[in-house]
C-alpha cells in the first residue's frame, strides 16, 4: 500500500516497492506535485452564500490545496470560510472576490481541528501560513520588519511602510515622485536627490531641563526650548552630526536676569560669547550648525516678543 509525506503529501518509496515504474511514480505523485506546491496557481471560487469552501487534502494527487497561490473570485454575499487541510504549509492568497454588504472571508483549518483562521484583507495579496492548527498572516511583526498590523508595501510613493527608529536608522527616498499626504519620519532620514516640500515641515522642540548644566541631545531633536530658573551653562551637545543645523528659545522665568555660560564647542561670530537678555520673561532665540562634531556655529538672536 502506497505511503506519502506528512504534509504535501508526496508518495513514498519503500524498498522493493514499484520494480521497473518507479519512475513514472516520481514524475507524476512526487515532482509535479511539488512543482505546484511551490509555484502553482489556481482560482478558488467563494460565491457559496455563506457555506464553507473546503479545499480537501490529497494524496498523490494534484488539488486545489497543493497550489502555492490561491486565487479568491467570485461574489461573496455572507462571511465565508476557507477550509484548507490540517497540514503545515504557506500559502499566497490573492482576492480577487467582490464583496456585498462587508462580507468577510476567513482561511482556517477544519473546525475539528480548532485554532484560528486568517481573515483576508478585500483586494490584498497576502502571504499567510498554516500550523497545522492555526493559520496566520506573515505580516511585518512576524517578518521583524517594524510594528505594524500588517506588511504593505504599496502601490505608489504615498504608501510607505511604517517604521521604528528602533528598527530602521535610515529612510532613504531616492525617486523624483512627491510623497504627499502626512508623514512621520523616525529616526535619522536622509534624501539622496533633490527634495522639495510643498507643505509645512515642522517637529516639536524638546524641553530641556537641569540645574546649573544643560546638555541638549542633538540625536533627539533639532528644536529646544528652556527656561532659565537660574544661572546655567549651556554644556556641549551630546551626539552632534555635521551639518545638523536647529534652534534653541532661551526663555527667562518670572525673575529673570538669569545668565548663561556656554560650553566650548560653541563658536560665535568675531569669538564673541553673547550675553542674553535679562528682563523678566525675555525670550532669546539660540541658532546653530554643526559645523564639526567639536565646533557648533552658533549666533543668539534677542529680544522676541511674548
Amino acid at each position: 500500500m502506497a505511503t506519502f509525506s506528512d504534509n504535501l503529501r508526496l508518495q513514498l518509496q519503500a524498498d522493493g516497492e514499484n520494480p521497473n515504474t518507479w519512475g513514472t511514480i516520481l514524475n507524476d505523485n512526487v515532482i509535479k506535485l511539488l512543482d505546484t506546491a511551490i509555484a502553482g496557481y489556481t482560482s478558488v471560487h467563494v460565491c457559496t452564500g455563506g457555506s464553507d469552501v473546503v479545499l480537501p487534502l490529497g494524496d498523490g494527487s494534484i488539488v486545489q490545496s497543493r497550489n502555492a497561490v490561491l486565487k479568491f473570485a467570485g461574489a461573496v454575499s455572507a462571511n465565508t470560510n476557507v477550509i484548507i487541510p490540517a497540514k503545515s504549509k504557506i500559502y499566497i492568497i490573492n482576492d480577487e472576490s467582490t464583496r456585498v454588504s462587508s462580507s468577510t472571508i476567513t482561511v482556517k483549518t477544519s473546525a475539528a481541528t480548532g485554532g484560528t483562521g486568517k481573515e483576508i484583507t478585500v483586494g490584498a495579496s497576502e502571504l499567510i501560513y498554516c500550523d497545522g492548527t492555526s493559520v496566520f498572516g506573515l505580516n511585518n511583526l512576524g517578518l521583524n520588519l517594524g510594528t505594524a498590523s500588517e506588511l504593505n508595501f504599496g502601490t505608489s510613493i504615498n504608501e510607505l511602510i511604517p517604521v521604528s527608529s528602533a528598527d530602521v536608522k535610515y529612510v532613504q527616498a531616492s525617486v523624483s515622485s512627491n510623497i504627499s499626504g502626512n508623514k512621520t519620519f523616525q529616526g535619522i532620514t536622509t534624501f539622496t536627490s533633490a527634495t522639495g516640500f510643498t507643505s509645512k515641515i515642522f517637529n516639536t522642540p524638546t524641553t530641556l531641563t537641569g540645574g546649573s548644566g544643560i546638555t541638549p541631545n542633538f540625536a533627539t531633536n533639532n528644536s529646544f526650548s528652556v527656561t532659565l530658573t537660574a544661572n546655567v551653562t549651556l554644556q556641549n551637545p551630546s551626539n552632534a552630526t555635521v551639518g545638523q543645523s536647529g534652534t534653541i528659545y532661551l526663555i527667562q522665568d518670572g525673575t529673570g536676569s538669569r545668565t548663561m555660560v556656554f560650553g566650548g564647542a560653541y563658536k560665535f561670530p568675531a569669538g564673541t560669547v553673547p550675553v542674553l537678555s535679562t528682563s523678566v520673561s525675555a525670550v532669546d532665540l539660540f541658532v546653530y550648525n554643526v559645523r564639526e562634531t567639536s565646533a557648533v556655529d552658533s549666533v543668539v538672536i534677542k529680544k522676541f516678543g511674548r
